[in-house]
């Protein structure tokens, strides 16, 4: 799904530069490769262990995101002083751990 974003100001003033400097063909090419620079800082596992922390993801969901097993990833769960949960807490964990399991295997 696209997202639209607004850009303008000294953001906007400095895309054109580097589009009339031929960096870039246009404002969308500029922003993709500057989000790919932004990314390319946050670990993905950091980013897995943080949202599960937070409780906002399943440790089935947080290996996926981290590119790990689940069983890989409670260990560095525990590596990190974080007691990872025994089983499902709910349907809504259930039901997510099952499409991230089912998504897994494709």
């Amino acid at each position: 799904m696209p997202t639209t974003v607004e850009i303008k100001g000294e953001f906007e003033t400095r895309i054109k530069r580097l589009i009339d400097a031929g960096l870039y063909s246009n404002i969308a090419e500029a922003v993709r490769d500057g989000l790919r620079h932004l990314l390319k800082d946050y670990d993905e596992k950091e980013i897995a262990i943080e949202l599960y922390r937070q409780e906002k993801v399943s440790i089935a969901k947080a290996a996926s995101i981290a590119g790990l097993s689940s069983t890989s990833m409670k260990k560095l769960l525990i590596e990190r002083g974080i007691n990872p949960k025994l089983g499902v807490e709910g349907v809504k964990e259930l039901k997510e751990d099952y499409e991230t399991l089912k998504g897994s295997k494709n």
